[in-house]
């Protein structure tokens, strides 16, 4: 395999420059971020019912809620937590299940429970979960400042700002805090309904079959089929002419019992800025998105997105886990260049060859760019994690390198053959201890692939790192170093030979005697 690189380099660098070319291609697109990914397939249900006991939540919340979420596809464990005022269910589903199919049919799901639950109990909500010893800060979070009211700012911001944040590539979902959402309440008329003889929760049931998900066919996709639902908007004027009741064959529309005021939620978050009620917007990242371009994507958009709001608004960023990750990866950058001169100047030092260091030099970015490019079309992250796995490897992806160049030097001053024969057998000689000692640290490393569980998280993503460097780090070594070499060992060898120091002074001494 040695031979065949060096009996064609011209196609071995059309190669390495493929490589390059494909590095400097996955290079803008890599995923970026502090840790790695710790998105498990699971999904929390939450419900609340204020003032309610736990065993009345277990009754009335959790177990329909449970009953619901075994019959979607691909459950593998229900767990719930039923308290005071709040029951949370959480589905655990295979590995292999889409999260947003699953998703969709959990809520369909949940669709016919409903109108078993308790009046006063909110609507079950449907989010990705992330189990307690994985969760972190928000990705970033935004302040909304403006003299309009906090519950009148937290209206408009739900209808404008809402979607503009969630059109931004890379976001995944945006939530609210502060203020409290609009409704609109019933307000009764006792004595109107005893006379229609109408009870409220006939009044209930009718206004709740208005918020029904309804049918409308499915979608089949890779041998499943998926139920689509839709949901129609309710008004004000449907909300009063809906019949509630009927009483000796004459209908009894709601606006002859209630009348309609609006108003707004108990709010459940107070944010405040040096004494003022503020609405905080949470973004929350994509899963497998570049964190660094998240970020510099939504702080380019609030300012266009601020123009184009019908209300005075500012924005003030508090957290940005994107902007700290992009000053930790540039102080990183800065310092790796930094190693990376002071490599080369003692590296210069000690081969007194400034072409020898500038290969040894280019060895390692030669195989930290296919690292990068694997990186890419494998899916895996740059985090702390496997930057740490480049940098346990670093010595290794040098050593590699000099070895080959130290053994070919060696037989270029030896002159043991044509160039071909020097490259090849140069090479070769190194090959052997190259290979043990680089894949015993590759075969350490990939025990930590039988890890399990939290651990497997943190440490199977450094085995991968180190895994893919050494194999650069191999290939660069045994395919581009004796490429690289044969310019300057073709001129080492064309040049005549030296004599010995002892031939050149024997004639002297002759002629001396």
């Amino acid at each position: 395999m040695i031979r065949r690189f060096v009996d064609h380099p011209v196609a071995t660098w059309m190669l390495f420059s493929a490589l390059v070319f494909m590095g400097l291609y996955a290079l803008p697109r890599l995923e970026i971020e502090a840790m790695p990914d710790t998105e498990l397939p699971t999904l929390s249900v939450t419900t609340t019912w204020i003032g309610a006991s736990p065993s009345a939540v277990l009754r009335s919340l959790t177990l329909p809620v449970e009953e619901a979420a075994r019959k979607v596809y691909g459950v593998e464990g229900i767990t719930s937590s039923s308290r005071p005022g709040l029951s949370q269910v959480t589905v655990e589903f295979r590995r292999d299940v889409n999260l947003e199919f699953a998703q969709l049919e959990l809520a369909e799901q949940l669709g016919g429970v409903r109108a078993d639950l308790p009046s006063t109990a909110s609507q079950p909500r449907v989010v990705p979960e992330v189990p307690e010893e994985f969760r972190t800060d928000d990705f970033m979070t935004v302040s909304l400042i403006s003299d309009l009211s906090a519950n009148g700012l937290r209206d408009r911001a739900e209808t404008w700002l809402l979607p503009r944040l969630l059109a931004v590539p890379g976001v995944a979902d945006v939530e609210l805090q502060g203020g409290a959402l609009p409704l609109v309440k019933v307000l009764l008329d006792f004595e109107l309904m005893e006379r229609y003889a109408v009870h409220a929760d006939e009044v209930y049931a009718a206004i709740d079959v208005l918020d029904d998900i309804l049918p409308a066919g499915g979608v089949r996709r890779r041998g499943r089929e998926i139920a689509v639902s839709v949901q129609d908007s309710v008004t004000a004027r449907m909300i009063l002419d809906t019949v509630v009741a009927t009483r000796g064959g004459q209908p009894i529309a709601l606006w002859r019992l209630a009348s309609l005021a609006p108003s707004y939620d108990d709010p459940t978050h107070f944010v405040r800025i040096n004494g003022r009620n503020v609405i905080q917007a949470s973004i929350a990242k994509r899963s497998g998105t570049n964190a660094i371009a998240v970020s510099r994507d939504v702080r380019a958009a609030l300012p266009r997105i601020r123009a184009d709001l019908p209300f005075p608004v500012d924005f003030e960023i508090d957290t940005d886990n994107g902007e700290e990750l992009r000053g930790k990866v540039r102080e990183l950058v800065n310092r790796s260049l930094a190693i990376l001169v002071l490599l080369f100047l003692l590296l210069a030092a000690a081969l007194r060859r400034v072409r020898f260091t500038a290969i040894v030099t280019g060895s390692i970015l030669l195989a930290i760019v296919i690292c990068l490019s694997l990186f890419y079309f494998f899916g895996i992250s740059v985090n702390f994690i496997t930057i740490s796995g480049l940098t346990v490897c670093f010595g290794m992806l040098m050593d590699n390198s000099i070895l080959v160049l130290d053994a070919i030097h060696r037989r270029v001053l030896g002159r043991r053959g044509d160039v071909r024969d020097v490259l090849v057998a140069g090479t070769r000689e190194v090959a052997f201890p190259i290979m043990a000692t680089t894949l015993t640290t590759v075969v350490a490393f990939l025990s930590f692939m039988y890890l399990s569980d939290r651990l497997a998280v943190y440490y199977q993503p450094l085995a991968v790192s180190v895994g893919i460097a050494m194999t650069a780090s191999i290939f660069v070594a045994f395919a581009w170093i004796p490429v690289a070499l044969r310019p300057l060992a073709e001129r080492e060898l064309a040049q005549p030979r030296a004599p010995p120091p002892s031939a050149r002074a024997g004639p002297c001494c002759g002629a001396g005697r």
